[in-house]
C-alpha cells in the first residue's frame, strides 16, 4: 500500500473531542505512518504500552514533586493517551477488531483514569495544603464512572431495542450482516481551507464539554503551569456533574428509543389486527 492509501485508511475515525481532534489522532497518525503494516505492530501490544505509560505518568506525578516531574508525567500520561488511540486505529486498518481487545482497552482505560485523578489530588494537595484539592478529584472521577456506568447500561438496553426495531421493520437480516462485517472503512471528508478552519473551531468549543479525552489536556495543562485548581478544582468540579447529569441525559435517551419501538409495535399490532 501506498503512502497516500495508508494515511487515508489511518483516518479511520472522525474525532468529536478537544484534545483528540488537535492532538491525539494527528500524533496516532503520523506515529502509525511508518508502521502500521508491520507485523509486529498489533492492537494488544499497543495498549499494553499505553498502559505501562500512562502508570509510569502517573508515578511521577504522585511521587516526583519537582517541576521535571510533572512536567514528564504529564508527557508521559498524554504518550499513553496517544498509544491509547493507536491500538483502535490498527485494529480498524486491519479489520481485526476484537470483543477481548476492546475489553482490555476499556477495562484498563478506567483503572488509568482513577490514579491519575488520585495522583493529581494528592499532588495538589502536597502543594497547597488544601483539603478540597484531594476530595475534588475523588468526587470528580466518581462522577466520570458513574457516567460511564450509565453510558454503559444505556448501551446495552439501546442494543435490545435496536434489535427489536430491525425486527419489526424486516431489516434484522440486513442488521446481523453489517455487524458480522466488522468495521467498514469509508473514505474521511475532505474539506476546503475554510472547512478546516470551521473544524478547528469547532474543535476548541468542544473543550467546553469536558469530554474524557480532554482529562488529560488539563491534566497536562495544571502540571506544566504548576496551576493545581486548573485541575482539582475546574475539571474535576465539572466532572462532579456527571454524578447527576449522566444517569439523567442516557435516560432520556433510553425513555426516546423505547417510546419508538412502542410506537412501532403499536402499528404492527394494528396492521395485524
Amino acid at each position: 500500500m501506498n503512502i497516500k492509501d495508508r494515511w487515508m485508511r489511518l483516518r479511520n475515525f472522525q474525532s468529536q473531542d478537544f484534545w483528540a481532534m488537535v492532538c491525539a489522532r494527528p500524533l496516532t497518525i503520523l506515529f502509525l505512518l511508518p508502521i502500521v503494516e508491520k507485523k509486529w505492530v498489533t492492537p494488544n501490544r499497543i495498549t499494553v504500552c499505553s498502559i505501562l505509560t500512562k502508570f509510569a505518568g502517573v508515578l511521577f506525578i504522585a511521587l516526583d514533586m519537582s517541576f521535571r516531574g510533572g512536567v514528564i508525567g504529564a508527557v508521559l500520561v498524554n504518550l499513553g493517551l496517544i498509544l491509547d488511540n493507536m491500538d483502535g486505529t490498527v485494529a480498524r486498518f486491519r479489520n481485526t477488531c476484537t470483543e477481548f481487545g476492546y475489553y482490555l482497552d476499556k477495562s484498563t482505560d478506567s483503572v488509568m483514569l482513577v490514579l491519575l485523578f488520585w495522583a493529581m489530588g494528592f499532588r495538589g494537595y502536597h502543594f497547597t495544603n488544601d483539603v478540597v484539592d484531594l476530595v475534588v478529584p475523588i468526587l470528580g472521577v466518581s462522577g466520570a464512572f458513574v457516567t460511564s456506568y450509565s453510558k454503559w447500561v444505556s448501551e446495552k438496553v439501546l442494543l435490545g431495542l435496536t434489535v427489536t426495531e430491525k425486527h419489526l421493520k424486516g431489516e434484522i437480516e440486513e442488521y446481523e450482516n453489517k455487524k458480522d462485517k466488522g468495521f467498514v472503512w469509508t473514505p474521511p471528508p475532505k474539506r476546503s481551507p475554510l472547512q478546516w478552519l470551521k473544524w478547528l473551531g469547532k474543535a476548541f468549543f468542544t473543550i467546553l464539554y469536558f469530554n474524557e479525552v480532554d482529562i488529560f489536556f488539563w491534566a497536562g495543562l495544571a502540571l506544566i503551569t504548576e496551576k493545581w485548581w486548573i485541575f482539582n478544582r475546574f475539571n474535576s468540579g465539572f466532572m462532579m456533574l456527571g454524578l447527576v447529569i449522566g444517569p439523567v441525559l442516557f435516560m432520556f435517551k433510553v425513555w426516546k428509543k423505547e417510546k419508538e419501538v412502542n410506537k412501532l409495535k403499536k402499528q404492527k399490532a394494528e396492521v395485524n389486527a
